[in-house]
């Protein structure tokens, strides 16, 4: 059994119990564990069921009727869409990014305007996300999931600004307003196995055989995964000066009965960024290889957050962040630049 590198942190407990491993784990890790979130395990079972369900009974050609759009990254991402590590090649997983949330209402992938309306914008060219039928009749399921997973990360961030010292609880989660447009996504990914018997898909590239997700860092604020029992495959690379040393993260069972499994969560890049570097944003992975870490396809279900697309990253009024930035200035962009930067570099758009 694999040990387990990460810190477990408890969100149900007294937050004076909470905030010093979390600000250790967000420091010198960049991952945690998050327990005490409160979703069902059955909940997250179900999600699992579905991401099954879509990915290996609904017809290509009906997949394809729903591929990402550049403009707001939703929909679905076949095989080799995506690029994580530019030496690497392309990562042999498809997905369905779901966005345009609104966090209040669980609506999702609305059109432009919809979306926008709340801010009184002028979008001159609406943009229709047309639902596939299978995420409609399952939309009950899928909404509640993403509007808890948006609570849970809104608690985080408050417990993060504590943890920092900001005197402004709320400096974090008024930027992640659940009415705002914003760029999070929820997103079912899965990674199919690969093997040479002639029962499945062929190949001989290592890379593609072992290397599902290229070593890459994440854009946003948080990232927040389920991932499932026996279907491991993340590893992070804690040690810069190592980078052929990777840690594999288990799967462990939450300390609350019939609560899904902790979170695994990471800090991303623009966390990092509009932190000056106090925060880490670790490189991380998927890896794994046919009759060495399973015999299954892999599933996962991920969350990323971002703050509202207006939120201009202005340095965070704390003095642990003021002193790791010695007087410089990050550069003054919003959350929605910040994003749109980091999707040309890993879609080529």
């Amino acid at each position: 059994m694999t040990s387990n590198p990460l810190a477990v942190i408890d969100i149900s407990k007294p937050q004076e119990e909470i905030t010093p491993g979390l600000l250790a784990a967000a420091i010198k890790q960049g991952f945690l564990f998050v327990d005490g979130h409160g979703i069902p395990k059955d909940q997250v079972d179900k999600l699992f069921e579905l991401s099954k369900e879509y990915f290996t009974t609904t017809p290509e050609k009906e997949k394809l009727k729903y591929l990402i759009n550049p403009d707001n990254n939703i929909g679905y991402t076949h095989f080799g869409s995506e690029q994580l590590d530019p030496r690497k090649t392309k990562d042999f997983k498809e997905g369905y990014n779901f966005g345009y949330i609104d966090f209040e209402t669980g609506e999702f992938n609305q059109s432009k305007q919809d979306y926008y309306r709340s801010k009184n914008k002028d979008i001159k060219e609406d943009v229709q996300n047309p639902i596939p039928p299978y995420f409609k009749q399952n939309s009950q399921l899928l909404s509640d999931t993403m509007i808890r997973l948006h609570q849970i990360a809104r608690e985080i961030m408050k417990l993060i600004a504590i943890s920092l010292n900001i005197e402004n609880q709320q400096f974090f989660t008024e930027k992640l307003r659940p009415k705002e447009p914003n760029g999070s996504i929820f997103r079912i990914l899965r990674y199919p196995l690969i093997r040479n018997d002639g029962n499945d898909i062929t190949s001989t590239d290592e890379d593609l055989l072992s290397i599902r997700a290229g070593a890459h860092t994440d854009y946003g604020a948080l990232t927040l995964l389920f991932q499932k029992e026996a279907q491991q495959g993340l590893q992070l690379q804690l040690d810069e000066d190592n980078p052929d040393e990777w840690l594999n993260v288990p799967y462990i069972k939450s300390a609350h009965k019939d609560m899904a499994a902790p979170l695994v969560v990471n800090f991303g890049d623009l966390l990092n960024f509009w932190t000056q570097g106090v925060l880490k944003s670790t490189t991380h992975r998927v890896k794994f290889s046919p009759g060495e870490t399973r015999n299954s396809d892999r599933y996962s279900i991920v969350f990323f957050v971002h703050p509202e697309n207006d939120a201009r990253l202005e340095p965070v009024p704390s003095d642990i962040v003021r002193k790791a930035a010695n007087g410089e200035d990050i550069p003054q962009i919003t959350a929605l630049e910040h994003l749109q930067q980091r999707l040309k570099e890993t879609y080529n758009w």
